[in-house]
């Protein structure tokens, strides 16, 4: 079901035009919905949500990726009888997707002048290489860039909701409006009833200051307050709508609705029958709360996966020229950490011996060890079971929540159906009628009020019929909210 909502996504963002001319065209129900959306702020900040996202997941795999470091060190200048010059370059390299290894280089060079002379000498000369043997930095990458894909992939998700949700507030306004339209026709329809009752009290000879007489006639006084009254409303509600959807209002100034107004200008003509979305064909762990709840836990999961009482790294490097041993020398060392102890170990043997002081390789131990620590990792293993547990718990409550969310849209779509069956029947049942009383009408067997009965009646149906239509592409916007992509 991706394509659905991508393919609001791509009608938000490919139509940025103007709209200036306002008009009741049942065509504009589209482009309505257009600029309805366009000129929605929460849409806009969404929109922008999902570039900083993206800007974000971009910088996390760069600093989850291949990294070098290029350093001049400090560099001396001497400006005396012997001038000399000295610098300390250095070059690192860090490859975190192999077992966290990070590879340098440095050294001393200088260059002194005497006596006229230039010489130059190198030392100091070091390469070292490290990696982690076994720790978490691999665990810990992985998490970071899973991280950083979430938070695009929900700005992402964010973006296709609320764009679904301003479809779905859209409609509703939009079905507001002809709830108006159709009390309207209800009012109407009781003001024709009352003037076919009132012709038959005239036809019986009451006479104008009797009670009955006089009843009746405030009867569709009041009745036509109250249809002025509601065509006030629906106007307003229109004006609303309209400048929502980013059109032109300066027309509605000029715009004035009778009691004789055709109410089929009201009525959007376009508006497509949907096929309701069948919810059983979306995967359950796609729903919105089932899926959020196994995404908790396995992001959680690997984090505490990640919490190893043990690492041990390992590195090892050569020196051209060490000072302490005036020789070149091969350095190893060694680092652990267990629990709260630890330990490490460096060795350095030296290649030649010719001008050194030192003959043998030299060794170098250390050790800590910070009790707490036991007691810390102790409890944060407890807590993590408790939490592992907490989230199995959220996925079993999701998973039952998707259950009832099944059976609650089943029965919605069967009332929708039944409605819409229900308003048609009625519909195609008034419309007859109404051509029947018009041809009656025409030919003087029936009142024009009892005509005018008929037609509102076959208009009320009618308008229950869009209603429906609506009422299923807001079920739509619905089931496509309850799920992610």
């Amino acid at each position: 079901m991706k394509s659905t909502k991508s393919s609001i996504i791509m009608m938000f963002f490919s139509l940025f035009f103007t709209r200036n001319i306002f008009c009741f065209s049942p065509a504009a129900t589209c482009d309505l919905l257009l600029g309805y959306i366009e000129n929605d702020s929460s849409v806009k900040e969404n929109a922008l949500s999902v570039q900083k996202a993206q800007l974000s997941l971009e910088s996390a795999k760069i600093n989850n990726n291949f990294d070098i470091t290029l350093s001049t060190g400090n560099i001396t200048f001497k400006f005396d009888d012997e001038s000399s010059f000295s610098i300390k370059p250095a070059v690192e390299l860090k490859i975190p997707q192999v077992s966290n290894m990070v590879v340098s280089s440095s050294a001393n060079l200088a260059s002194q002048k005497s006596s006229g002379q230039s010489n130059f000498s190198a030392s100091d000369f070091k390469l070292n290489m490290e990696i982690d043997v076994f720790g978490s930095a691999n665990s810990e990458r992985q998490i970071s860039l899973l991280k950083a894909q979430r938070s695009y992939d929900e700005a992402m998700r964010n973006l296709q909701n609320q764009t679904v949700a301003c479809e779905k507030s859209f409609y509703a306004e939009l079905k507001s409006i002809l709830n108006s339209v159709e009390n309207i026709l209800s009012l109407q329809k009781t003001l024709y009833t009352n003037k076919i009752d009132f012709e038959t009290i005239k036809s019986k000879g009451y006479s104008e200051n009797s009670s009955t007489y006089r009843t009746a006639q405030m009867k569709i006084l009041s009745n036509e307050y109250d249809i002025e009254k509601q065509l006030r409303s629906l106007l307003h509600l229109y004006i609303v709508f309209y400048k929502k959807c980013g059109s032109d209002i300066s027309e509605l100034s000029d715009l004035q609705i009778s009691q004789d107004f055709d109410f089929y200008e009201f009525i959007p003509l376009d508006i497509q029958e949907s096929k309701p979305l069948d919810i059983h064909a979306f995967d359950m762990n796609l729903f919105s709360e089932v899926e959020k709840a196994l995404w908790t836990n396995k992001i959680n999961s690997l984090q505490r996966k990640s919490k190893s009482n043990f690492s041990l790294k390992a590195n090892g490097g050569f020196t051209l020229n060490n000072k302490d041993y005036q020789a070149p020398t091969v350095d190893a060392g060694i680092s652990s950490a267990i629990g709260g102890i630890n330990v490490a170990a460096n060795i350095n043997v030296p290649i030649s011996t010719e001008n050194s002081s030192f003959s043998g390789p030299s060794v170098t131990f250390s050790a800590s060890v910070s009790p707490n620590k036991f007691r810390t990792n102790s409890i944060e293993s407890k807590t993590d079971n408790l939490n592992e547990e907490q989230e199995i718990l959220a996925i079993e409550k999701a998973r039952n929540n998707y259950e009832t969310t099944i059976v609650e849209y089943e029965q919605k779509l069967n009332d929708l159906q039944w409605n819409k069956k229900s308003s048609e029947e009625y519909y195609e049942m008034y419309r007859k009628m109404e051509k029947d009383l018009q041809k009656w009408f025409m030919d003087g067997f029936v009142t024009e009020s009892e005509y005018f009965s008929a037609k509102v009646n076959a208009q009320s149906y009618f308008v229950k019929t869009v209603i429906n239509k609506i009422e299923l592409i807001m079920y739509n916007d619905e089931i496509l909210s309850l799920f992610v992509d």
